[in-house]
């Protein structure tokens, strides 16, 4: 057994209930820190919500030089949205098959939501990682990410006591510290970096990059073995203009054949690379969310 999502918000924490700022050369933030006058990025909170709730913040959320040596100030999301999806070959209502799905701006944010997952019994170890992206994010990471107990016994696992630990049956798979893995991947992954440490931790067994249409074709008719656990990690800069020469039916049919294996599904809006107003509707037509 694990701890039910209430209880992993309520007993442990959640780690994004308030929006935050990242101050120091660290994370999302170290990209040209030193050239840039702005040197804060800003954080939204988490919240419950639908796909109505997935709106342009005001906030700039990264900030870099491009290609020409521009610097852009790139505005993310109001807030992250942590919802449900219905998919509609179960015929899209409340009381069929349900996903979890949750949507951020900057990539990194997923490393915490697949561990908060694991925490909530969702997902377990080993998952493949299904990253559909215009960029491979495997940078190499030098910090490690060791999630382990807190070190004092009275407490247990997660700060769970120990004789509830023994009621609720928490084992090696639920033994993270979400706080220190709220600040890695805040302050030690940024977007390009933060799959490898998830593989080196275990979280992460294997991974299907799929960037262009060669990814689409070798994993087209990819299913997964029997207990297999499939995470579909979207970045919605798939949807970028430099990629509008793969028809949008064709992504939304890669997208949703992996939709419909996966045991949670995470979203980034990447606001660096895609528009956001852009990046948002593409959301809602790929998996068939009322447009406003």
């Amino acid at each position: 057994m694990y701890l039910a999502k209430e209880e992993v918000l309520t007993n442990i924490g959640n780690m994004y209930k308030k929006p935050f700022h990242l101050t120091e050369s660290v994370g999302n933030n170290a990209f040209s820190y030193e050239k840039r006058t702005n040197k804060t990025l800003y954080v939204p909170a988490a919240i419950d919500g639908i796909f109505s709730d997935i709106k342009r913040g005001m906030e700039v959320v990264f900030e870099d030089f491009d290609e020409k040596d521009i610097l852009r100030s790139c505005t993310g999301l109001q807030n992250f949205v942590r919802m449900t999806y219905f998919p509609p070959w179960e015929g899209g209502i409340e009381g069929g098959s349900e996903i979890p799905m949750i949507v951020f701006d900057n990539h990194n944010h997923a490393l915490y939501f697949w561990y908060e997952a694991r925490e909530q019994g969702i997902i377990g170890r080993k998952n493949t990682l299904v990253h559909i992206d215009e960029h491979s994010d495997l940078w190499e990471n030098g910090n490690s990410l060791t999630p382990s107990p807190s070190p004092s016994e009275e407490r247990g696992v997660n700060n769970v006591p120990l004789l509830l630990q023994k009621e609720k049956g928490l084992g090696d798979e639920a033994n993270i510290d979400l706080e220190q893995i709220f600040h890695f991947t805040n302050y030690e992954c940024n977007v390009g970096n933060y799959i490898q440490p998830a593989i080196r931790e275990g979280i992460i067994g294997k991974v299907l990059c799929i960037e262009d249409t060669v990814g689409m074709e070798r994993y087209s008719s990819y299913t997964g073995e029997d207990h297999e656990s499939i995470i579909l990690n979207l970045d919605l800069d798939f949807f970028a203009p430099e990629l509008d020469y793969i028809p949008f039916e064709d992504k939304k049919r890669i997208i949703l054949h992996f939709a419909r294996q996966a045991k949670l599904i995470t979203v980034a809006t990447s606001p660096f690379f895609i528009d956001q107003e852009r990046a948002i509707e593409m959301l809602g037509r790929v998996f068939g969310f009322p447009q406003s």
